[in-house]
């Protein structure tokens, strides 16, 4: 009976060994004792200059001369610096596309639309990060995909837009426009089309725009700038230069530089009636210049530039749809220059390719220098420090950020800060270890997609480190990323507990968490954070998966599962996928009192449990199969042998699936460390061997 509880339980998932993560690569950090600052070099025409070295830079950290640990050049324009090894985190290269809905008329964002979707389509490189937002007088900036390298993603979003309001996101780090979005849109455009769906949304942001006096448009301009100011703020938690895609008809150009007096004014100041002339209007207003400045600070100091593109200019000739203008050309483009120039910058205008245009901006950023040194001194946190690149080469310009922070105490951050740093963790499987987690999934077979159970284990110990409160917030963030960099599927969970109560069983243990992933056959890349979400102590975790197609009937061994106590393991279950479906049962098995483990501890001379689950592999009973087994070092090398005995079997289902519950006597002489169980499989008739390895720890 035993045995036929535990079978049914792993009959639904069972979970894979965790693979070594790729080695830690350095990234720009006040905190850390070595910054990396990404610069790029373009010549008079705005062209990548190549062939430097560090000996053609200089650095200085607040007025002091730096000296140069570390250089590398990466070439984004060569297939093999995307195609090969991945790309190094602060050189890779990531757009912001912005859609202004407040000072755009809505058939210009329409025709910007499908410009943005061409360039995530064809004209992003494979090392490129890209994310979607718009802003509006009445949301602000509003983050619809995060910075991702999925295409696919990023296009649903842009041709969402507009829909964007009803739906509420599944996914609080935003890689996912979730599978509501998709509903949602698909509904939309079964019933109507969903162009004039984006036309009606944008009309009621643009109605306001209409017949306002300058006082409301410069109240508006001052939002715009303070959204600005924020989303630089936020966009300091990602590392390397972020390009902003601005795309917005802009606004009247004499807010800020003033415009030529009318008749009326002219003649009050010939009479001296300085009193009837709006000096604002007249002369600009020195307020809004002074925000539009800090503005400008406040993007460079976090590696933001700003390219504004006015999409006025790339509306059909001929079209007219009555709607007054925002401004005209000259004085819209002339806001948008003062913009773009604030952050270094440039304006991309009056053009009916702009997927041209934002090719050129993608061209002009395909070099990136990324230059390393140790700081000699450190201010408090968030101190700002100044930093000043030169490059000896004639006619060269020199693009770097304006200097770089001392980074703040986690609970200084904004929500959205709190967000983006957690995705540019997760984009660029930046290693943590803060937390250092042991994540196990494995696919089972389930008609269509396979259903893909992990098992996340955050030990207590490091998760309570500096969490003086009351309560536990803990958040578990699971992404499956496929080959073409197509986010699968995901989930996402906070969980709260009492620390009053729980804090003795947490430190004595941890918290295993139960989730479940839906993928379709492939090779893909789990990523899994964690973190606290007091203290921002997080930590990483890259697994490798192979789905293999089960209809085809090819033999398939899943990796070994440890079976362990429950031990003080405060478990938490997900809840299924479809409504009415069972839990997870992989959360307990009460009857047997075992628990697969993410990484089991076996004492030498002790006999530990593992579950074997195999595809497709010997007749209806397990007489014909033949069992081996080696015991691995941790660099792979074969110790030594070991006999497992076969506790119970289960006959294979329909879909071939076959379990053997084993008995595995670890031998006496094991020193402490990591080791790896592989086991093999094979067939009474001769067919070949297949085997699977599950790491191990002897205390």
């Amino acid at each position: 009976m035993k045995l036929l509880l535990l079978s049914a339980a792993l009959a639904t998932g069972a979970l894979a060994p965790a693979a070594a993560q790729e080695p830690a690569a350095v990234r720009e950090s006040a905190e850390a004792t070595l910054v990396e600052v990404p610069v790029r070099v373009v010549d008079r025409d705005g062209e990548p200059v190549r062939g430097l070295t560090a000996a053609s830079f200089s650095v200085q950290d607040d007025g002091r001369p730096q000296t140069i640990v570390g250089f590398d050049a990466i070439d984004l324009a060569e297939k093999s610096a995307v195609s090969g090894s991945p790309v190094h985190p602060a050189a890779r290269r990531r757009f912001l596309i912005l859609f202004d809905f407040s000072f755009s008329r809505p058939k210009s964002i329409l025709v910007a639309r499908k410009a943005a979707r061409d360039f995530v389509l064809s004209g992003m490189s494979n090392g490129d990060l890209v994310s979607v937002a718009t802003y509006s007088v009445e949301q602000g900036v509003r983050l619809l995909v995060t910075f991702s390298s999925d295409r696919a993603q990023l296009a649903q979003a842009i041709e969402s837009l507009g829909l964007e309001a009803r739906r509420e996101s599944l996914d609080p780090l935003a890689f996912a426009f979730d599978a509501a979005t998709l509903a949602a849109l698909a509904q939309t455009r079964n019933s109507r089309n969903d162009v004039e769906g984006l036309i009606e949304t944008l009309q009621a942001y643009t109605a306001v725009n209409k017949a306002r006096s300058d006082e409301y448009t410069r109240g508006r301009v001052r939002h715009l700038f303070q959204a600005f100011r924020e989303l630089s703020q936020s966009l300091d938690a990602v590392e390397g230069r972020k390009d902003i895609l601005y795309l917005s008809e802009g606004f009247s150009g004499r807010h800020l530089v003033g415009g030529t007096e009318s008749d009326e004014e002219r003649t009050s100041l010939l009479h001296g009636e300085i009193w009837k002339v709006d000096a604002d209007r007249r002369f600009g207003s020195t307020p809004l210049r002074n925000e539009l400045n800090e503005v400008g600070v406040w993007f460079r100091r976090s590696d933001c530039v700003v390219h504004a593109v006015d999409i006025a200019g790339i509306r059909a000739e001929g079209d007219s749809d009555g709607e007054a203008q925002p401004a005209g050309p000259r004085e819209s483009e002339s806001a948008l220059f003062d913009i773009a120039q604030a952050t270094g910058g440039e304006v991309l205008r009056n053009t009916n390719d702009l997927s041209a245009q934002l090719g050129r901006v993608e061209r002009q950023t395909s070099l990136v220098y990324v230059l390393a040194f140790r700081p000699d001194k450190a201010g408090p946190e968030g101190a700002f420090h100044a930093l000043k690149v030169k490059v000896s080469a004639p006619g060269a310009r020199v693009l770097a950020r304006a200097g770089y922070y001392e980074r703040r105490g986690f609970r200084n951050l904004s929500p959205l800060e709190r967000r983006l740093l957690a995705a540019n963790v997760i984009a660029n499987e930046i290693p943590f270890d803060d937390i250092p987690i042991r994540v196990l999934a494995l696919p089972f077979a389930n008609g269509g997609d396979s259903t893909v159970p992990v098992l996340v284990e955050v030990p207590g110990a490091p998760l309570l480190v500096a969490d003086k409160g009351e309560k536990l917030g803990l958040e578990i963030y699971v992404y499956a990323i496929g080959p073409d960099d197509r986010l699968r599927d995901f989930f996402v969970r906070t969980i709260a507990t009492d620390l009053a109560q729980n804090r003795a069983k947490l430190m004595a243990a941890g918290v295993r968490y139960f989730g479940e992933l839906r993928l379709p056959p492939g090779e893909y890349r789990i990523r899994t954070l964690v973190r606290n979400a007091a203290t921002g102590r997080m930590g990483l975790s890259v697994t490798t998966l192979t789905v293999p197609a089960f209809a085809s009937g090819q033999p398939f061994l899943l990796a070994p599962v440890f079976l362990v106590g429950s031990g003080d393991w405060v478990a938490v279950q997900g809840a299924g996928r479809e409504p009415g479906a069972a839990p997870n049962p992989l959360a307990s098995l009460p009857s047997s009192g075992l628990m697969p483990a993410a990484l089991a501890r076996v004492a030498p001379g002790d006999a530990s449990q593992v579950c074997l689950v195999a595809y497709h592999v010997g007749a209806s009973d397990a007489k014909d199969l033949q069992l081996g087994s080696q015991i691995l070092a941790e660099d792979g090398r074969p110790l030594s042998s070991v006999k497992l005995a076969v506790l119970g079997a289960v006959a294979p289902d329909a879909e071939g699936k076959r379990m053997l519950l084993l008995s595995f006597p670890a031998p006496a002489d094991l020193s402490p460390g990591r080791y790896g169980l592989r086991v093999f499989l094979q067939d009474g008739v001769g067919g070949p061997a297949r085997q699977a390895t599950t790491p191990f720890v002897v205390p």
